[in-house]
């Protein structure tokens, strides 16, 4: 799953990145921490989108969504079909859970560059409210598999066009993902608070610097 990322480049360079620009009614600020249920940019035809992150139905809150079943699964086939966004990460977290305690880690390029998490998006019920979004995940590759067994589906520039005009099949946004080069290092326990939100959080750490910077 993917349940926290982070979005922390400069406001002049991700509008760059993206050639789009960024709403004036959305307060971006470099964020180390993003959770649930918080607004987020997402892109949906050309132009950038607050959306809110996780779709609540009466049974569930999504986050989430597997690429496999997303085409078949009553609750995501239609968004696949005619709904698809991008939603702009530097990085992400995940769990592994050793059996003794859970220790996070910060997943993201090797090059630096932004990730692109292919999304799904839903209208807001309620006229003049935000859509809401959830991040598309798939089967792990091999370099992140130790820690967990999937992560999000990340679509590069090349293909963005053609994920925006839900054509891109599901094997190709797969093999994308696979061949994104990624590296991890474990990181402070403090993420697990999601109002923590500095440039800390990525640092790398061991389980036992973790341990002494509890104390601070």
């Amino acid at each position: 799953m993917c349940g926290r990322f982070t979005l922390h480049i400069s406001k002049a360079k991700l509008a760059e990145a993206i050639a789009a620009e960024i709403p004036q009614d959305f307060e971006y600020e470099p964020d180390y921490n993003i959770s649930p249920g918080r607004e987020v940019l997402a892109l949906r035809e050309e132009s950038l989108t607050p959306m809110h992150w996780g779709l609540r139905t009466p049974q569930n809150f999504h986050v989430n969504a597997r690429m496999e079943t997303a085409d078949s699964t009553p609750r995501f086939r239609e968004s696949w079909d005619a709904q698809r966004c991008l939603i702009p990460a530097n990085g992400f977290y995940e769990w592994l859970n050793d059996g003794v305690r859970k220790q996070p880690h910060y997943i993201a390029p090797e090059d630096g560059s932004l990730l692109y998490f292919g999304g799904l998006w839903f209208p807001s019920k309620r006229e003049g409210f935000a859509a809401y979004c959830v991040i598309l995940t798939t089967a792990a590759q091999e370099s992140i598999q130790a820690i967990h067994h999937r992560m999000p589906v990340c679509i590069p520039p090349v293909a963005h066009q053609a994920w925006l005009d839900n054509k891109l099949e599901k094997t190709e946004a797969k093999k994308f993902t696979l061949q994104t080069a990624l590296a991890a290092h474990g990181v402070s326990s403090r993420v697990n608070g999601s109002q923590h939100h500095d440039s800390s959080l990525i640092r790398p750490t061991t389980p036992q610097g973790d341990d002494q910077m509890q104390f601070f």
